[in-house]
């Protein structure tokens, strides 16, 4: 999920793992590197690694990079379908049951001066549930690991209201908060492990299958989740927005909304690739295109803006689609489809399906345009520094 406090916003180097060492020096000579090497003989893509460029220019520790190393020191082993990689793994079995975990931890994903315990505990399970969601699995079951600060003033009300929170949305999705654990930590921390099912005879829905001639789509809309924090952050800045649309964005933000029954659908609708939108619309993308090996086109004027996001990025000085491109915490489901499927499930999702570009063939690359013409921008989305 995306972080909200130690976060970097970042602009995605489009490097070639032929022509880069570690240190994200090019190198400007052929020939397949070490790592990139070791990568293809573990099973893993070689392109599928993400180059983080803080504001200075130099090249960053990212959670997408410690992710890489860990998967270079692990192996998949019989009985695990798909590891790590994807928004969930997949585990051997006809129905095959899916598995995904997640980490809200005070102050760096949220702070309880700006969300109640009721919105922490939706937004917890909520985001787990979203990558179930993703690959296109039905929501049976949620562990809960609680981390509560000692000497803390948490007292009993404030845990009811975080698991009443959770429970109100696990209920709605026919899930059961099935255990967990409990421990003292230095802050306040939930861990959400959430496990699916998959229909008997059916695969999940991976990153990696888009084909060029595929429709991008996103369901719902996009936006609101990113300028809500931004209200949430400088109320001062956004004086003059009317407080519906304030709220309404606060509310994507505090209170994001699976997609448990869309992914079901576009699962079974034939989509190639699916993941969810956490950190940011456009580095979601291009994390979709490194992991299939294409290049994804995305119109900009073609955004399903969230109906707060104009306003609040007016009094803000942005632009709204870059804004919404670059937010982050919307968990609508990115999901390349063939033409064909496009129109008769946009009919029959309850949240919309918008069609915001396509796929093409070339390097794995996100390339932005608005009227025809090409957009650059420093901002696709936000990673943690870890």
């Amino acid at each position: 999920m995306a972080a909200r406090g130690k976060r970097m916003p970042v602009s995605v180097a489009r490097l070639d793992p032929l022509a880069v060492d570690r240190t994200g020096v090019t190198l400007g000579v052929p020939g397949e590197l070490p790592w990139a090497a070791e990568r293809r003989r573990s099973g893993l893509d070689p392109y599928d690694l993400i180059w983080v460029m803080p504001a200075k220019g130099a090249v960053a520790l990212s959670e997408l990079e410690l992710i890489e190393r860990i998967a270079s020191q692990v192996r998949t082993r019989p009985g695990v379908v798909v590891g790590i990689g994807d928004d969930a793994a997949v585990l051997e079995g006809d129905p095959a049951m899916v598995a995904t975990q997640d980490l809200l931890v005070e102050d760096v994903h949220f702070r309880r001066s700006t969300a109640g315990f009721a919105d922490l505990g939706h937004k917890a399970l909520a985001v787990s549930l979203s990558d179930l969601a993703a690959m296109g699995a039905k929501a049976v079951a949620a562990l809960v690991g609680l981390g509560l600060p000692a000497g803390d003033a948490l007292d009993d009300a404030d845990i009811g209201q975080l698991y009443s929170g959770m429970e109100a949305l696990a209920a709605r999705f026919g899930v059961s908060v099935a255990g967990g654990d409990l421990t003292a930590a230095p802050a306040l921390v939930l861990s959400v492990t959430a496990l699916g099912r998959l229909p008997t005879g059916c695969a999940a829905v991976r990153r990696d299958g888009a084909r060029p001639g595929d429709v991008l789509c996103t369901t719902g809309v996009i936006g609101g989740a990113g300028v809500g924090l931004s209200a949430l952050d400088d109320p001062a800045a956004i004086d003059g927005v009317p407080e519906s649309m304030v709220d309404a964005a606060i509310l994507r933000h505090r209170r994001p909304e699976p997609r448990l029954t869309e992914g079901e659908l576009l699962r079974d609708g034939g989509a190639t690739a699916m993941m969810d939108i956490s950190d940011g619309l456009g580095i979601d993308a291009l994390r979709l295109a490194r992991a299939s090996g294409v290049t994804i086109e995305i119109d900009l004027g073609a955004l399903p803006l969230h109906p707060s996001v104009e306003p609040i990025t007016a009094s803000l000085g942005r632009d709204p689609a870059l804004a919404a491109l670059a937010g982050g915490e919307d968990y609508e489901l990115l999901v390349c489809l063939p033409k064909e499927e496009v129109s008769v499930l946009a009919t029959g999702l309850t949240a919309g399906l918008t069609a915001i570009g396509g796929v093409v063939e070339g390097r794995p690359d996100v390339r932005l345009t608005r009227g025809g013409d090409a957009v650059r921008t420093a901002e696709l989305g936000y990673l943690h520094d870890v």
